[in-house]
Formats: structure tokens, sequence, C-alpha cells
């Protein structure tokens, strides 16, 4: 039985049939049990059937959020033993550990990472730098990229939400560390420990200095992509979404001296070196309990869903980047951009949390105001750190 997440009326409904009809075809001695729901209705009709001790045997899940009740109240198998050696055959950041430690869903994509450093390597070859390793190295090139009439970083952070979704969220990561994270959601941490005060310390270092010009709080958000494909810069950060808007103004030509990394590395940093900041994406899950054929059924399910042949139905109707890793370069029409952010996803070490998904309320938007306070030199990384912590304090 199964309880799957489709608005039936939509394109992606063809290829979930497509998807099911492979399945079958594979395995014809399992029977498929569908449900389809969508929206609210999805996630009430779950919870109905959790309080009723009725829980289909695979499920549609999220990493966080609304399924997190169900992983709290152990509803959910730990996906790890069946996955095995087979970890290995998808990108970190899906298979890394969700609530509790365990792998309550296996994700169909790569997720979303909220930070991402664009390069343009042919400006770096004509001004003769090399990819910075240490943020001190990326300091170091301020001058010779400001003499050369360019913006040494560009990231249009007009809007608040910007610099705390795709750098500030990936440099507590980097610097505090996950488990700073968790500890200071739950209160055994506290927004005035010198890890967040140091993050918020180099972001202000980051204006001081140049690598962020002073103007990139002037500049709209939508200005990145054509002024960073044009030229005027060497680096971009954002998320990694934007591909799709830069794509378009690349030749593929040009786009051979484009590449997707991560910022480098922070002297006394606590989190992984290679890390972004990102959100992890929603797949199935299996009841707590099943064994036997049932389990291994489920498995079955979950695991061909996750696995090459959905996801090239996925990947080829859709252009959702798999989970799964795959040489997407086979594929024809397939941007050589697009195939560098699929790798960009089997580079990255690990996914720390974009702090707006796990913050909400006052404690964030004092955040992401702080952070463009802090750019105008209007506040202190310690001051701040202090409101940002009395707020959250409401909040816990």
């Amino acid at each position: 039985t199964m309880l799957n997440y489709l608005d039936i009326t939509s394109p992606e409904a063809k290829v979930w049939d497509a998807t099911v009809e492979a399945f079958n075809a594979k395995y014809p001695n399992i029977t498929l049990t569908i449900e389809n729901s969508f929206g609210d209705a999805y996630h009430q009709k779950l919870a109905a059937l959790a309080a009723a001790g009725d829980l289909p045997d695979v499920m549609f899940l999220w990493p966080s959020g609304r399924s997190l009740e169900f992983y709290k109240n152990e509803l959910t198998e730990d996906l790890y033993p069946f996955l095995g050696a087979d970890k290995d055959k998808y990108v970190p950041s899906a298979v890394a550990p969700q609530w509790d430690g365990k792998l309550h869903e296996l994700p169909i994509t790569a997720g979303t990472a909220c930070h991402v450093l664009y390069v343009n390597t042919k400006i770096l070859n004509d001004l003769g730098l090399s990819m910075p390793t240490t943020y001190e190295e990326f300091v170091a090139m301020v001058e010779p990229i400001t003499a050369a009439g360019l913006y040494p970083i560009l990231m249009p952070n007009k809007a608040a939400w910007v610099m705390q979704s795709c750098l500030f969220s990936a440099l507590v990561g980097r610097i505090a560390g996950q488990d700073w994270i968790d500890a200071v959601i739950t209160g055994e941490a506290a927004f005035t420990d010198q890890e967040f005060v140091d993050s918020l310390a180099l972001v202000a270092d980051l204006y001081e200095t140049g690598l962020l010009p002073p103007q990139s709080i002037q500049l709209e958000y939508g200005d990145g992509p054509n002024l960073f494909a044009t030229g005027r810069s060497p680096f971009m950060i954002d998320g990694d979404w934007r591909v799709g808007a830069i794509t378009p103004l690349l030749t593929e030509e040009e786009q051979a001296d484009f590449e997707l990394a991560v910022f480098p590395d922070i002297a006394g940093q606590k989190g992984e070196s290679g890390s972004t900041a990102g959100v992890a994406s929603t797949g199935f899950g299996m009841k707590a309990g099943l064994t036997g054929d049932k389990a291994d059924a489920a498995w079955k399910w979950i695991s061909f869903f996750a696995g090459p042949e959905a996801s090239e139905l996925r990947f080829v109707e859709e252009g959702i980047i798999p989970s799964y890793i795959m040489d997407l370069s086979v594929y024809e029409d397939i941007p050589p951009l697009v195939v560098k952010r699929a790798a960009f996803y089997t580079e990255v070490s690990t996914n720390t949390s974009v702090l707006d998904a796990v913050i909400t309320g006052e404690p964030i938007t004092l955040i992401n105001n702080g952070l463009q306070q802090l750019a105008l030199g209007d506040i202190t990384p310690e001051k701040l750190a202090a409101d940002i912590e009395a707020a959250m304090e409401l909040e816990r």
C-alpha cells in the first residue's frame, strides 16, 4: 500500500504513470495499491492514518517540517540498513543523516544548494589568479580584481533574505558547524556564542575588505545573472537555481569557462571543508516494523523511485537533477552548465541548515535585517548576536 503526493492534473502525472509502469514491468510479482493526494489534504490524510495506527507501507515524506512528527514518534523505518553500500551511489548531501541520525526517506533529487560560488575561470586566468582555498587568499584577490575595474564578488543583496540564505547560512555551518546549529534551536547553545559572533564578524569583514563591494546592497536580486554573464566579476554568490537564469545568457562555448564551487576554508572552522547550506529533498519512506516480503517489496519501490530508471524519466521529461549519481552529459541538448550543476552535488561534502528553514518569526527577521546593518556599519556583531538571542529566547 502506498500514499503518494501528486497533483493528478499536473504535468508530473505523466512521468509518474510512466514510472509506475516501468516498476511493474521490472517487478511483476509486486502489487502496488496506490492512493494519490496533494497539498494540505495529503498531510491531513497521512496524520489521520497515523492516528488510527493504519499507515501505508510506503509514503511520500519530507526531510523535516511536516514529516517530523512521524520521525519523533518512530513511525518510520530507518532506511540506512536497506541502503547499505549503495549509499555511495547517491550524492552525499542526499543521503546525509536526517532526524535523529537516521534516513527516514530516500531523497529523489540532489536537493537545493542555497549557497554556490559561481566562478568565471576565464577572468581568473586573464588576471593570473587561481581559485582561493582559504579566506585569506580570497581577500588577497581584492586588489588585483578591483584594479581591473571589476567587482571582487557579485552578490546583489538589496533584498534582505539573500545574504542570509545564499551566504551567511553557509558561513555559520562552516564556522560553527551543524551540531551548533541544532543546539541553538533547542537552547543548548546561544546566538551570543563566539562561533556565531565570529560568523557575523566575517560578514562585516567581507564589506570592510571590499571582497563584497558596498554597492552590493543597492543591487536588485534580479541584476546578478546579467552582470555576471557579461563579465563584471570573476565570482558570483547565489543559489543553485541561478543556473537556470545564467545558462540562456551564455553560449555552450562560453559555459566551458564557468564553474560551480563553494566558499573557501575559514581559519578555525568547526564545520566541514567544502560544505554548502542547503535543503534536502523529498522521497519515499517505509512504515516502521515491516518485515520479510513486505519490507523487501517496500524497499524495492523506494530504491526504484530514487534509482536510475525513475531518475532518468524525471530528468529527461522534467529536467529534475537526481540524487542518484549519473553521467548527465550523455543526454542530448543538455547545457554544459546544467551538467556542471549535477556534478557540483557530488563534490559538496555536506549540506548544513539554511537558517530560514529552521528559524522563524522575529529571530530570522532580525538576522536578515541585521546582516544589512552590518554592511552599513550600523551595528556590531556582538550587539546583533545579543538581539537575536533575546528574540530567540521568546520563540523557544
